[in-house]
């Protein structure tokens, strides 16, 4: 059994212990057990368990499923499947969310990343108050302060998404208490991020650099600095904001205070170019795209060249819920149920735009990974999906893991960070720095174009890009789109460029006019392969019978384009500007804590 493997598992039944023991079980257990609150931080032992029970926060659902598909939905990349917004999942990801609406996600998120904030601020206020701490060991001190420092990064993450979903929210920094105040109303989020941003900081020195441990669905230095400048990204730039007070004003804005805005975009670009320039490489860009995501299925770590720099790790070798996840059956290629034994359960939940589909250039190899144009059969054959706007993301495919699940969960992790989303950040905050496409930020920009045109890279030493800032950033924004399509982070980067409302009107737009554009075929004749690796032929036009030779050939027919022009109303339905760029608070929430304010959109 690998690393990763032994290190997942034992997260999971430490995680277990501690985080789901009952008010019953706390109440007989003797106050001299290890348990007690007075004696939890007495071992480095009880101080990781307690820190790795931070991270089962990320585990099951939230993270393998809502938070990167139906939360982030639907966008110029990916939509919800199917039609109306009669499930939850739907009602989320087509903008539809009331306060009211029961059987959604959001609560669940809400509660979560709560809880796994106070777990880390337990931690934050303990750990750092051990003897070991001071006077224990080098190993043992060093131990102690990774697990501090993952901490202040885990709970600055889990607010830093609480944010991103709900804007201000409620704030707290030490662990609860009896006799507290637990009915607060919203902090505003600029203080909120400029604390969780000072956390990230501390949590830089107090981790190690990827090569300098073994590997681990853990934080580690280029992890968190790469981290902090996303965050710092977001921070500096547009979210939808009202006046705390008299609830009024709303809309989409930057922070009021320039300087700081200044700050976050220069922390932003220094923490990216630290990574870039480390002199031990311990992040660099895999050569082979479609390999980043063959090692992530195979329940593999990236150790050779680190270009997955963070991951939620999601391992049960019983293929059960507890510390697993969905990644590959609801966001993945789907597999007919017949041959999961032999390929794996894989689905999707959501399906990628058509008009993302056909903006990739054919000399781009990313697109051959990024869209599954493709399932299995029954017979486990690789036969082309009908209609394309059914298509699949494809980064994630069960039939390339190592242990391939027949039940729902699926034991392959989800990717948070990239390296080559670094050199995109740095790319942006250097440009917007000098108000202008630096050298320094072509160059990163290239590193990643080069990539996805591997064996054609002549071209991209040919392409031009705008001197100007904005023109640029334009560039950026599309190549965030192919390299980092359908990994959860388009909507929120649509968000902090204050483009959502544009780039949803305009594919709104273009999903129309494709629809009843009569030089796109209505039909795809393709023949079905054995081998899942092997892209279909196939060949197009409108005739409804399959013409010759392909007739003879074994060909079959699918749709194409036919259906699309009554499928696109759905996308993004229920979307109002300045009003669902932050979903509201449920009303089961408020009724928990009265003094809980409404979004006022709602």
């Amino acid at each position: 059994m690998n690393t990763k493997r032994i290190k997942s598992i034992y997260i999971m039944l430490c995680t277990i212990t501690l985080s789901f023991m009952s008010c019953e079980d706390f109440l007989e257990t003797p106050p001299v057990s290890d348990y007690s609150s007075e004696n939890l931080f007495q071992t480095v032992e009880q101080a990781r368990m307690t820190t790795y029970g931070i991270y089962y926060t990320f585990t099951h659902d939230i993270y393998s499923r809502s938070m990167n598909t139906n939360v982030s939905n639907d966008t110029d990349e990916m939509q919800c499947q199917g039609s109306a917004d009669a499930t939850a999942r739907r009602v989320i990801a087509r903008y539809n969310t009331t306060p009211s609406n029961t059987g959604t996600d959001l609560k669940k998120i809400f509660d979560r990343l709560y809880a796994g904030i106070e777990r880390a601020n337990i931690c934050i206020e303990r750990i750092p108050k051990m003897n070991l701490y001071t006077n224990g060991t080098e190993a043992e001190k060093n131990e102690l302060k990774r697990f501090y420092g993952e901490a202040l990064a885990l709970r600055a993450y889990y607010y830093f998404d609480l944010i991103k979903l709900w804007g201000d929210i409620p704030f707290k920094t030490t662990p609860s208490q009896a006799g507290e105040n637990f009915f607060v109303d919203r902090t505003s989020r600029d203080i909120i991020f400029d604390q969780i941003i000072q956390d990230m900081k501390q949590a830089v020195d107090l981790v190690p650099w990827r090569k300098d441990v073994a590997p681990q669905a853990r934080w580690t230095k280029g992890a968190v600095k790469g981290m902090l400048a996303r965050i710092a990204l977001h921070a500096a730039g547009y979210s939808l904001r009202w006046d705390l007070e008299t609830k009024g004003n709303i809309g989409m804005r930057t922070r009021p205070d320039a300087a700081k805005i200044q700050e976050y975009y220069q922390l932003a670009r220094d923490q990216t170019w630290d990574v870039i320039n480390d002199p031990a490489k311990n992040h660099q860009l895999n050569p082979s795209f479609e390999n980043i995501w063959r090692t992530l299925c195979g329940q593999q770590f990236d150790n050779q060249y680190g270009e997955s720099m963070f991951e939620i790790g999601f391992w049960n070798p019983t293929g059960e819920q507890a510390g697993n996840g969905y990644i590959g059956n609801k966001i993945g290629v789907p597999v007919n149920s017949a041959v999961i034994a032999t390929f794996g359960k894989g689905g999707s939940e959501v399906r990628v735009l058509p008009t993302y589909t056909l903006s990739f250039k054919p000399e781009d190899n990313r697109k051959a990974v990024t869209v599954a144009d493709f399932n299995i059969d029954a017979t486990g054959k690789r036969v082309v999906t009908n209609r394309i706007f059914e298509y699949n993301p494809g980064k994630w495919r069960t039939w390339w893991a190592t242990r391939k699940s027949t039940g729902d969960y699926t034991g392959i992790n989800h990717i948070l960070l990239r390296y080559s989303d670094v050199l995109l950040m740095f790319a942006e905050a250097d440009s917007w720095l000098k108000k202008s496409s630096t050298p320094e930020a072509i160059n990163a920009l290239k590193q990643v174009r080069k990539r996805a045109y591997k064996g054609k890279e002549a071209l991209i030493d040919t392409e031009t890009y705008p001197t100007d800032f904005n023109g640029f950033l334009n560039v950026l924004v599309q190549e965030r789109a192919w390299e980092l399509g359908t990994e959860g982070l388009r909507k929120w980067d649509l968000i902090r460029w204050n483009k959502l409302t544009e780039v949803l009107t305009a594919t709104q737009a273009a999903l129309k006019k494709l629809g009843n554009d009569t030089t796109v075929p209505l039909y795809v004749y393709y023949l079905p392969v054995a081998d899942p690796e092997q892209d279909n032929p196939k060949v197009f036009g409108n005739a409804t019978t399959i013409p010759a030779p392909y007739s003879t050939q074994g060909y079959i027919r699918a749709d194409y384009r036919n259906g699309l022009s009554s499928n696109v109303g759905f996308f993004a339905q229920g979307f109002e500007p300045n009003k669902d760029e932050l979903f509201p608070i449920m009303t089961a929430s408020i009724g928990e804590n009265p003094s809980l304010s409404q979004h006022p959109g709602f």
